[in-house]
């Protein structure tokens, strides 16, 4: 991007671009980035959504993200597509001798590689909330804590003291897939679109939402291996995915009601 004009910067900054005087100047492979702050007024007493529509958003990770109206959202896997070339870069790298010319243009092709990937994954995200952002003007996500979801399993050991498989493999594979869809981010990036659009993001609580049937409300106990909800009690059928969407607005509706993060459910014992 060209800039036709100049400008100045305060003397004796710091190089934190949160004081504003300097831009924050860094490396990343063959790259430099200048990282600049700047501030403006902003007022969102005045800024108005034109929708009122509200929507539920289950994230995951076969669909990037089920919407509560029946949207899916496709998951572009940046990561996992990239990943056999990465492997192979690393490989490169540990093949090449210590100091070497070789090796140092095998390190910048794996950097090439990451970057190229946080780019995808970032312009995927940063598409996929301008347009949730342009059409509804409540966005309902849950409340979800990805440090703990995705934290590696306890080992295992019987008395003994061998150890025993705890599924970190699996974990494992699961964890890379959440980290991969950068779910966080996503809500953080929307949260930030809406406040400027006038809308809003707001967070309930994730217990349940995939269990619980949204047309009658009785829990429907589901692995993760069952994609389809079939409630045998009021026979709604639709995806897992949307199933928890739906109950993620629904839940929304009843905080807004009751001030609580959670809905009430009929129990399946004693309650039919």
């Amino acid at each position: 991007m060209l800039v036709n004009e100049h400008v100045r910067f305060g003397e004796g900054g710091t190089g934190d671009p949160a004081t504003g005087d300097r831009p924050l100047l860094y490396r990343e492979g063959d790259l430099w980035y200048a990282v600049f702050t700047t501030e403006y007024e902003f007022d969102p007493s005045i800024t108005f959504h034109p929708s009122e529509e509200e929507v539920g958003i289950d994230l995951g990770i076969i669909s990037f993200a089920a919407l509560s109206d029946g949207t899916f959202i496709e998951n572009p896997h940046v990561y996992r597509n990239a990943e056999d070339a990465i492997k192979e870069a690393h490989h490169k790298v540990h093949r090449r001798k210590k100091g070497s010319h070789r090796r140092a243009r095998a390190k910048k092709e794996l950097s090439r590689l990451y970057r190229k990937a946080r780019n995808k994954r970032r312009d995927f995200l940063h598409k996929a909330s301008h347009k949730l952002i342009k059409q509804y003007g409540t966005l309902v996500f849950e409340d979800l804590h990805i440090d703990t979801m995705t934290k590696a399993p306890e080992p295992k050991q019987d008395e003994h003291g061998n150890y025993l498989p705890n599924g970190a493999a699996a974990k494992g594979g699961l964890n890379k897939s959440i980290l991969d869809a950068g779910w966080g981010t996503f809500v953080m990036i929307c949260s930030h679109k809406a406040a400027e659009a006038g809308g809003k993001v707001v967070k309930v609580s994730p217990n349940g939402t995939s269990q619980a049937c949204s047309g009658c409300g009785c829990v429907v106990p589901k692995d993760l291996s069952i994609r389809w909800h079939s409630c045998p009690h009021c026979g709604c059928e639709l995806d897992r995915d949307q199933n928890a969407a739906r109950n993620i607005l629904q839940r929304y509706h009843m905080q807004k009601q009751n001030g609580a993060g959670s809905v009430p459910q009929r129990s399946l014992v004693g309650g039919l």
